[in-house]
């Protein structure tokens, strides 16, 4: 049935809402445990397009589950758990209380190292709009502090990494010819 779902999604042409409808199944069928096998591969590429999620498909998303979050590790790629990330922070979904360790463990896992630098900063971003959002009124308290603590995640991770490539830099000396 997943096989002919997305068949069906793939022949109508791309808008945010076929995509936001799209990327809220998908990550549905995989936080079931049934269905999660069934995932084809292609499937993937709709989270991957970042649609912009309308209220309605946002209010749909299923909380962080940490099956999901393995999922997505074990497709390999960091631009796979940025595109995750970037749907599922918003300031119209809320919180559940395991969603907060999961984020920041991924973030530690997946997004430390001078090779994600871009990626961190995109979701700095991210975040800093959705926290705006947040400050003018559009969400609760609790959505509030747990932004501010994954972006606090990420700029830790980011001053390890500035950390790392800054010993790196310091530690090679110039080899000059008298």
């Amino acid at each position: 049935m997943i096989q002919f779902w997305m068949k069906a999604a793939s022949a109508l042409p791309y808008t945010d809402d076929v995509g936001g409808s799209m990327v809220t199944a998908l990550l549905n069928i995989v936080s079931s445990d049934r269905l999660s096998p069934h995932t084809p591969m292609v499937a993937w590429d709709w989270l991957n397009r970042r649609p912009v999620l309308p209220p309605e498909c946002v209010a749909l998303l299923p909380k962080t589950e940490v099956s999901v979050v393995r999922t997505i590790q074990q497709l390999g790629g960091v631009e796979l758990i940025v595109s995750y990330l970037d749907i599922v922070w918003s300031e119209k979904r809320g919180f559940w209380y395991n969603d907060i360790p999961v984020m920041r463990r991924l973030i530690r896992e997946e997004l430390g190292g001078i090779g994600a630098a871009g990626h961190r900063t995109d979701l700095i971003w991210r975040l800093d709009c959705v926290l705006l959002q947040l400050d003018q009124g559009q969400g609760v308290q609790w959505a509030k502090w747990g932004y501010e603590e994954l972006r606090r995640e990420l700029l830790k991770v980011d001053g390890e990494a500035t950390k790392i490539l800054a010993g790196t830099l310091s530690s090679c000396h110039p080899f000059f010819v008298y």
